[in-house]
């Protein structure tokens, strides 16, 4: 009876130094100290819905709608109150870089499995007041190449068509978004192939 008590208690010891132990590594963790988590370890914990959809579709989907959402707000909602169609732009494309700086980017950043994997998918990567800046700049450059397209195609509808009464590509927001967000991934396309080619560079030195 005496050897079975000693026993226990002293498998009662192990378990509270085990346990002190653990609450010391949790207290004292950081960057330093903690070993790497491999992503399909952080995928076992992660939340699983039914439908999976990839990556690459989902930030195609939310870039596409907020600019869809910055055109019904702003280039369809003060139409009627800004009569210049530059002001309108500029307006349009001011709010934008505010809309890819404060939200877009930063539920692409919440979307992140690990810390920096959706910085491919965005043209400005720096955080603070800078980033707001370059956004609002890039935003400029995407409004002219949007707008455009939109003359390109409204001259090419009419020069092939004759008919000069009305505008065959109107701006709305479905098209006005789609054309924004391919712009856009235009750009970080190009973003992503010069960075290739300098990473091939730098190893091949």
């Amino acid at each position: 009876m005496g050897k079975k008590y000693e026993k226990e208690e002293q498998i009662d010891k192990d378990f509270y130094k085990l346990n002190k132990q653990a609450v010391e590594d949790l207290v004292t963790a950081d960057e330093g100290n903690s070993p790497e988590v491999t992503k399909e370890e952080l995928k076992k914990y992660k939340k699983h819905s039914s439908i999976n959809l990839p990556s690459w579709l989902k930030v195609l989907f939310i870039k596409f709608w907020f600019a869809g959402a910055v055109c019904y707000f702003f280039l369809w909602g003060l139409g009627l109150y800004v009569p210049s169609n530059l002001d309108l732009m500029a307006i349009t494309a001011l709010a934008m870089g505010f809309v890819m700086d404060m939200l877009e980017n930063n539920i692409l950043r919440f979307m992140e499995e690990t810390p920096g994997e959706n910085d491919k998918w965005m043209m400005i990567t720096v955080k603070g007041f800078v980033s707001l800046i370059m956004n609002v700049l890039y935003s400029f450059v995407l409004m002219a190449c949007v707008y455009g397209m939109y003359y390109l195609i409204n001259s090419s509808i009419i020069s092939a068509t004759g008919n000069m009464d009305s505008l065959p590509f109107g701006v709305e927001p479905l098209g006005f978004g789609l054309l924004f967000m391919a712009f856009d991934m235009l750009f970080v396309g190009i973003k992503m192939l010069i960075n290739k080619i300098l990473a091939k560079s730098r190893n091949n030195s």
